[in-house]
């Protein structure tokens, strides 16, 4: 049986009277010399190089698109991936028990892909029992991060597979043109928190540095416990991590550059299951002894050619590598390990033809698989190779409508060859307005983990006959912004995918699951997006996403009761002036299942000030869930099992000599 609630219709309804709204404002406030005039660069519209893999101008892209630049990272003192995503309309970002791994989803879906300068972080295995392939907890350092471009919707086509709900793209930083410039960074905060960062960049003759070291430590976490109203310590929820990245560039000449990339991490963590007085699985609420460690080495060349005109092309080598230990002390399962190491060649060629510009890459890469912490199964030293090969055009059809179709092949090493089109439509109704459409199909292979887990215990077991997915994903959206002060943008998604692989209880009793094909998966959202300046100093924004997810089997449709967030807000004030930069965030979800969470809403309080000392010092404060909410993100039938962290403060000062 189909869900059909009043609810959905009134989404739907609410989404229809908002283009209208926007098209009528529009059209009605175009005139006739208006339309003769170039389509000037506005307020809010940053070049993206992601959704397109050409820089582009948001206004010119047809997708739904958000930048969060490293300005705004620094001022709010992110100090994980996991953290900025979380501020951003449409996506969540969980915690995977026991594994400690942060998984993103955008769009309802965690088939996302995760890439470091258009460089692939994703393996060919998941990162826990969903369809997520990358832990965010792997991203080395946010130190040395320019923006992060987010583009949701389909991006099969020039990305693969993982790009099912969007693409995350962290552009790093590149040195500046100074001799040498260093940056300390140290913090202290709740639960003995330390956070030291250190950055130096700087250039020489042809070449330029940009280099990070970091080292944090946290003892347990508190959280608000739900049941009682106290804050609870979380039993061995502590963490150590140490990271370093670098990157190299050297010019050859005005058309040709080489660069070098390096991320380094280690992470050692203790290993909690569920929060104190639960015991789902009959085991102990807590590990009270076992460790998690984790070691990320990456490493990549990329040669650019053709800098000195609009259609900068590359070259790329690149090998990734991920290594994790799980010390299982309580369980007498001893000491375990299983590592993942990618390697991959990038190449892609861009051509200007009249106002066309036309993109072609292939791409090369194989995941090479070693799980020692399973016994029995065909999981040992497993190889699993993509090839690929995409063509992109973004034809100029008119001076406002352009049309971007595309296609993708890609050859799979278990699964064979598998074609993946796409086309989008952009069309500017006037200079400061912008309406798009996409379309693109989805191929989506089972990943090794889906394949061939097995673990000792018998708990979780792969399946080597699933099926790949398939499906597509359709985006509609419009950009308004009225003025210097006001952007506005709406969007639409639905995506249905065929064979959608999940993990199922298959024995209740005994806490078995088993990865299997759905016949099929619906996914349908809005998103609404409203930022506003009413001065220099003030500034505001506001957000609103609903997402909806159905799963079909024995010919029913059932409702993802483990949404966090069905209905999704975001809102923020912030102040800027010569000394302070200052912000409270509000964030929260409504329509959770009460199956699955310990209530239906949730609000969370954060705010953060920033105030320079000097030109070359500034000082800061931050907290993080200032009411101390008990909520969670992670839903369990087991409710309130996962809960998020109480109220952190950190204090801090950053220096640059």
């Amino acid at each position: 049986m189909r869900l059909k609630t009043k609810r959905n219709r009134k989404q739907y309804h609410m989404l229809i009277m908002g283009i209208t709204l926007l098209l009528g404002t529009s059209f009605t406030t175009v005139h006739a010399e208006d339309m003769t005039e170039p389509i000037q660069d506005t307020v809010l519209d940053p070049v993206v190089v992601t959704a397109n893999r050409i820089p582009t101008k948001r206004s010119d892209t047809a997708a739904n698109v958000t930048v969060i630049s490293s300005d705004q990272i620094a001022a709010n003192h992110y100090a994980s991936l996991a953290e900025v995503l979380r501020q951003v309309n449409g996506i969540v970002v969980t915690e995977a028990s026991m594994t400690r791994q942060d998984l993103v989803r955008i769009d309802g879906d965690d088939r996302v892909l995760v890439m470091i300068d258009g460089r692939r972080m994703n393996m060919d295995k998941g990162a826990s029992s969903n369809r997520a392939s990358i832990d965010l907890k792997t991203i080395a350092s946010m130190q040395n991060i320019e923006r992060i471009e987010i583009i949701k919707g389909a991006g099969s086509t020039l990305y693969g597979s993982d790009a099912v709900g969007g693409v995350i793209n962290i552009i790093t930083k590149k040195g500046k043109n100074v001799k040498s410039e260093s940056t300390l960074d140290m913090s202290i905060g709740s639960w003995k928190t330390q956070n030291y960062d250190l950055t130096n960049q700087g250039s020489q003759a042809d070449w330029s540095w940009f280099v990070t070291a970091g080292l944090q430590n946290q003892d347990y976490m508190k959280y608000n416990n739900w049941k009682n109203d106290t804050t609870t310590r979380m039993g061995n929820s502590d963490y150590a991590k140490k990271n370093g990245t670098v990157r190299l560039d050297k010019k050859i000449n005005d058309a040709s550059s080489l660069t070098f990339n390096y991320e380094h991490m280690t992470d050692d963590s203790g290993q909690w299951n569920e929060a104190f007085g639960y015991s789902k699985y009959g085991m102990s609420a807590n590990y009270l002894h076992d460790r998690m460690d984790k070691l990320v080495n990456n490493a990549a060349f990329t040669y650019h050619y053709k800098e000195n005109t609009d259609a900068s092309s590359y070259f790329r080598y690149y090998q990734n590598y991920t290594t994790q230990g799980f010390n299982d002390i309580d369980g007498g399962a001893g000491y375990s390990r299983y590592s993942n190491k990618m390697t991959g060649f990038d190449w892609q060629d861009n051509w200007l033809i009249g106002q066309n510009h036309f993109v072609a890459g292939t791409e090369w890469h194989q995941t090479k698989i070693n799980n020692g912490a399973l016994s029995g199964g065909d999981y040992l030293d497993k190889k699993i190779t993509n090839k690929a090969v995409y063509l992109e055009d973004t034809i100029q059809l008119t001076d406002r409508l352009t049309f971007v179709p595309g296609v993708r092949y890609d050859d799979h090493s278990m699964f064979g060859g598998q074609t993946t089109p796409k086309a989008a439509l952009n069309y500017k109704i006037d200079p400061k307005t912008n309406m798009y459409a996409s379309w693109g199909r989805i191929f989506n292979a089972p990943n090794a983990d889906d394949l061939f887990w097995h673990d000792p215990y018998g708990y979780m077991l792969g399946n080597p006959d699933l099926q790949p997915e398939t499906g597509y994903k359709t985006t509609f959206g419009i950009n308004r912004q009225f003025d210097e002060k006001t952007a506005v943008s709406l969007s639409a998604f639905e995506s249905k995918i065929h064979n959608a692989i999940g993990w199922v209880e298959i024995d209740p009793t005994n806490y078995i699951y088993e990865a299997l094909n759905a016949d099929e998966q619906k996914k349908r959202g809005i998103e609404f997006t409203v930022n506003h300046k009413w001065s220099d100093k003030w500034s505001v924004d506001a957000a609103y996403s609903y997402i909806k997810t159905e799963t079909k089997s024995s010919d029913n449709y059932n409702w993802d009761q483990n949404n966090s967030s069905p209905n999704g807000y975001n809102f923020g004030v912030h102040y800027h002036d010569a000394k302070w930069d200052n912000a409270v965030n509000v964030s929260g979800g409504s329509g959770r299942s009460l199956q699955y969470f310990t209530a239906s809403n949730y609000w969370i309080w954060n705010a953060n000030a920033n105030y320079k000392i000097t030109n070359a010092m500034t000082a800061y404060i931050k907290i993080d869930n200032i009411t101390n909410k008990a909520y969670e993100i992670t839903g369990n039938k087991a409710v309130g099992a996962y809960p998020m962290a109480g109220r952190f403060m950190e204090v801090g000062v950053k220096y640059t000599f």
